[in-house]
Formats: structure tokens, sequence, C-alpha cells
């Protein structure tokens, strides 16, 4: 008998199962270029680790409330739910049955709920990013399904065995172990106030060294002169500046200054801010889309949509600032979204999936590595700013990172013909070599 969406992936990874998963697909009609995406749905379902209930109904209401958090179009979701729905139906007689729950697991469920909280509120509290506190509340709530005790009663042992089985038996990578770790020693110390427990280091995974994949300049070339004029102006910027994907997507319109030559990035990975050097081979393109957004931007202020989210108290603090040019997205979206909190109709930037997903499509047509991702022009940029000689503490300036060690990473990386030293293999005149 199932428990949680976690129990479903015995089940996925059995290829009969999927093969039936896509029949049923044909069987109600779905097109089958939409196939992929009912499957990424059933993965994202499994994934979340979700309580099921006794009733399917009952779960797809979860499902439903977590994904009116999500930035996705109410097609998105439509398509989510019945995805897992299809799925759930596939195999009836998994399906939880009972599950009615006794007082004390009320209680423990409650109690856990209240920490949770509590903690989430440490997070905020603390600035810790979005990304980071969505990680850990995660963490939390699979880790107080697996312990199924009151979080009083949970010792030592219960976060070494939790953890081990992540690495062992998960295989999670190093990274995700160290998150973990650090996700549970906030919940020893900050939500059950003990003393920090010793052979923590043991759990903890050593620093890998992970060397970048990177485009060479031609192969970025190839990829920017065949993207559409949607998505150029947005990989361009991105290259030319070495920008993450979410802080191109939150750029603002005051935060691109193309007559002083700077592209300013606030808020970035860490809450810091920076500025890198506007690519002036962009002016002229930028300025006309500049001229298109300022339009949309008319006609959004007509029609009283023009209102954008504002970082911190800045919306209390400053009415108008919402729907001034100034703090409009630079990168806005066709349509109007929905916000997931104010409900109210909105000019949002791309979602990252969106990016993502275009991006991979554009390296399928013209046959770049798979292994091409957006971040891999980030990488792209510190490797060729290397090649051109720029100093190593110059480029941690441009990328934003906090220590030189982790911009050291693209000295690995230099394409052949920018290192002096030949390999000694091309002086050796051996027989079928040449």
């Amino acid at each position: 008998m199932l428990k949680t969406t976690y129990d479903y992936l015995e089940l996925w990874n059995q290829p009969e199962n999927r093969q039936q998963y896509l029949e049923i697909l044909a069987k109600h009609n779905a097109p089958e270029s939409t196939w992929k995406y009912f499957q990424g749905w059933v993965k994202w379902f499994i994934s979340q680790g979700f309580e099921l209930q006794r009733d399917i109904e009952d779960t797809l209401e979860s499902i439903r409330l977590v994904t009116l958090k999500m930035s996705i179009f109410e097609v998105s979701r439509r398509q989510c739910l019945t995805a897992c729905r299809l799925w759930m139906e596939l195999f009836p007689d998994a399906q939880v049955l009972g599950n009615v729950s006794s007082d004390k697991s009320l209680n423990t469920q409650t109690e856990w709920d209240m920490l949770i909280h509590t903690l989430h509120n440490v997070l905020q509290t603390r600035r810790y990013s979005v990304r980071t506190q969505e990680a850990y509340l995660g963490w939390w709530k699979r880790f107080s399904r697996e312990v199924n005790c009151l979080p009083s009663e949970v010792t030592e042992a219960h976060l070494r065995e939790y953890l081990e089985k992540m690495v062992v038996v998960r295989s999670v990578a190093a990274s995700t172990q160290n998150q973990l770790l650090s996700a549970l020693l906030m919940f020893w110390k900050v939500g059950l106030g003990r003393e920090d427990f010793d052979g923590k280091q043991l759990l903890r995974a050593p620093e890998s060294s992970y060397i970048p994949f990177v485009l060479s300049k031609e192969q970025i070339r190839m990829l920017l002169a065949g993207s559409s004029l949607e998505w150029r102006l947005l990989f361009s910027l991105a290259y030319g500046c070495g920008l993450r994907l979410n802080e191109a997507l939150n750029l603002r319109i005051k935060d691109v200054a193309v007559d002083r030559g700077l592209v300013i990035i606030q808020d970035g990975k860490g809450g810091k801010s920076r500025s890198v050097p506007f690519p002036s081979s962009l002016g002229s393109e930028v300025r006309c889309h500049l001229l298109e957004r300022r339009a949309l931007y008319e006609a959004d202020l007509i029609a009283g949509n023009a209102a954008v989210d504002l970082p911190h108290a800045m919306a209390r603090k400053s009415g108008v600032a919402a729907s001034s040019w100034d703090w409009q997205y630079f990168f806005a979206t066709k349509n109007l979204l929905r916000h997931p909190q104010t409900k109210a109709l909105i000019r949002w930037h791309p979602l990252e999936s969106t990016v993502q997903r275009n991006f991979k499509t554009i390296c399928r047509r013209f046959n770049l590595p798979e292994s091409a991702h957006f971040h891999t022009l980030r990488h792209s940029y510190a490797t060729h700013l290397l090649e051109a000689g720029i100093s190593i503490r110059e480029i941690q300036a441009r990328l934003g990172h906090a220590n030189v060690e982790t911009t050291m990473i693209y000295t690995h990386v230099r394409s052949p013909s920018s290192l002096a030293a030949k390999s000694p293999l091309d002086d050796l005149d051996v027989p079928g070599l040449r």
C-alpha cells in the first residue's frame, strides 16, 4: 500500500508502466506532442512526496493548492492535474484504502506543522533565498514523514539514518547531501534547541571539483544567430554579461543603462548586487526592444494592469512605483499572468521553464551539444573572458563570486588554442596518427 508519492518511484522506473501510461494518454486523445509534458508532470508529482489520501480527489486537491503558488499558466495547471489523475488511476489497487489517522498521528502531524512553520519564519527572518527556503521546507516535510514520530522524540540516529538513506539508496549528489545536512542541523539546533552533535563532519560530503561545460565562440554565434527575435536578446544579454537565469529575468527597465554602458544586477545570489559592462553591440537592438516594451507598458497602463511586484516593502512605501516605467520587467511575457498571492493580472517575466525549454529546442535544431543549458552561457562568458586575457579578479567581480577559488575553476576549461604548451603526443611520429 502506498503512503506518499515517493512510493510510486519503483512503479515509474518500470518501462512497461510508462508504456501503459502512454497508451492511456493515446486513449484519451492527448496529442503525442504533449506526452513528454504529461510524463514531466508525473515525475514532478512523484518527486514532491505528496501524502496519498484515501480518495484520489483529495490527493489532487493537495496538488492543486501547491500549483496555485507556482507561476504557471492555468492550462499547465489543468494539464498537471490530469497527468497525476491518470497516473493514480493506473494503479487503483495500490492507492491508499484506509489511512484513518489515530489521535496520536494527528497530534504528531500538528506538532510537525507548527515546528516547520516556526522554522520557516526563522528562514525568512534570516533572509534566506526563496529557493533555499523551499528546499529546506521540502527536506523537513519529507524527514517528518520518514521518522513518523513526534519532533521531540527525534534522535541523532534518525538524522544519520535518513541522510545515509538519501546518499546510499537515493544516490543524491554531494551538493544535495550537504544541503540536506544543513537543513537537518537547523532543525536540530534551532527547531529543537539542542546542541550540535559530534560526528557531523562524517556526514558532510567533501567539496567536489566540477569542471563546467562551455560552448565555443562559434557555437555561441550559431545559437544566437538561430534564435528567434523573442529569445535572441535574452540569450545575448545573458552571455554578454554573464547573467544567471533568474538575474536576467528579474532585470528591470532601470537596470539596463545603455547610455552609461552598464547592466546592474540587483539582489543576485546571496543577496549581493553588482554591475557589469553593457555589450555595446546590443545597443541598437536594446533600443528597439525598449520602444516595443514601452508601447506594451502604455497599453497596460490604460487597461489598469501596469502594476508589477516590487522587492521587500517597497510596494507599501511607494504606491506609485509598482506602476512606474522604471520598475517594469525588462523581459516581459506576451500575455498577462495572475499573481500567485494577490491574484491580480500583471505583466510578469517569462517563466524559467519556458526559457530553458526554448533554449534546448534551439540547441537541438542546430545540433549543439545536449549538455548545454541556459547557465552554459554564463560559463562560456567567464571562459571566453579568461581566454581574452582578462584577470581572474576582474572576472570574479563580474560574476559576483564571493571567493576567487570559485572563479578559478574556469582556468581548467580554457580551449586548447589558449594554452601555450601542447601535448607531448603531438611531437611523436606515430604511424596512423597523422
